[in-house]
């Protein structure tokens, strides 16, 4: 496989970073994942301008400009062949850098790093076959408030997300619902969560955007409230959405089973709308070939 890494393309074994960069040290960074489907990159410029905006908040400088990366996450699908495959996932991610370890060096570093990374093959990208059917827990970790760091930054620091799902695993269950600071459901560990008849007051997930988007032109209303453990369980539907999963739906919440068909016909619905209407507006992978050298 091909790779970006700090301005040039490398294969597998050259893709190498410093074992001194303040994310592989601090989580200090930013990323974002992005789908390929049937060829078509999905989102692709509201992936671009959410990584710009969070390197913003983060004070971090991106070293290419936005239709650069465009450019560049589009020629790294190219060169790992995405526009003959079915399905394929991309990550840009950004760090502040590499430098001496310690936190007071944190403005004094070298230029940021910025890698793509591809994945191939073993990557489910949910957006075509039957709606994957999951089991949810309530975890007992919290989704930080917003007098830390804002939920709305993608940032490299998963340690939160990562406690709760091995919680949920060890419980059996496929999702970890958290809550904010005030009881609220915030949202799945990798994903939103949605319910029918209401949907939660959640994080700007690009997925989330245009399932909303989605729903509200095939008619449906979709109200964007605080909702509590009740408001899930007493649900008629509840599914999760993110750019590896599409739509899921969830079958049972803490062991107790929400009710039959699952998935839902309002699940059903705004999934199959969502998921033609993102294939058909994603941007095409162009074809690559190796420039021949006279």
């Amino acid at each position: 496989m091909w790779f970006y890494v700090n301005g040039r393309f490398v294969e597998d074994e050259a893709a190498k970073i410093s074992v001194t960069d303040h994310s592989f040290l601090y989580g200090d960074g930013c990323f974002e994942g992005i789908g390929v489907c049937e060829g078509r990159v999905l989102h692709l410029d509201e992936h671009v301008t959410r990584l710009f905006k969070s390197a913003r908040l983060l004070r971090m400088e991106v070293p290419v400009s936005w239709a650069d990366l465009r450019a560049l996450i589009l020629e790294t699908a190219a060169r790992n062949g995405m526009d003959r495959r079915p399905m394929g996932y991309l990550r840009p991610l950004l760090s502040r850098g590499a430098g001496p370890l310690g936190l007071k060096y944190s403005n004094k570093l070298g230029p940021a790093t910025l890698v793509i990374i591809p994945q191939l093959g073993d990557r489910r990208i949910a957006y075509t076959g039957e709606i994957e059917t999951l089991s949810a827990v309530f975890s007992s970790y919290q989704r930080p408030g917003p007098g830390s760091l804002d939920a709305r930054i993608k940032a490299n620091n998963y340690l939160t997300y990562i406690l709760a799902f091995l919680e949920a695993q060890d419980r059996g269950a496929d999702v970890a619902i958290l809550r904010d600071p005030a009881g609220y459901i915030a949202e799945g560990h990798a994903m939103n969560v949605f319910c029918v008849p209401q949907e939660p007051l959640a994080l700007a997930g690009i997925t989330r955007r245009n399932v909303i988007a989605t729903a509200r032109r095939i008619g449906y209303e979709c109200i964007e409230t605080s909702l509590t453990r009740y408001d899930l369980v007493a649900a008629d539907e509840v599914f999760v959405t993110s750019s590896l999963e599409a739509i899921a739906a969830i079958a049972s919440i803490d062991g107790e089973p929400l009710p039959a068909p699952i998935p839902g016909p309002i699940t059903r619905e705004v999934r199959a709308a969502y998921v033609s209407a993102a294939i058909e507006t994603g941007i095409p992978v162009p074809g690559w070939a190796p420039r021949q050298v006279a």
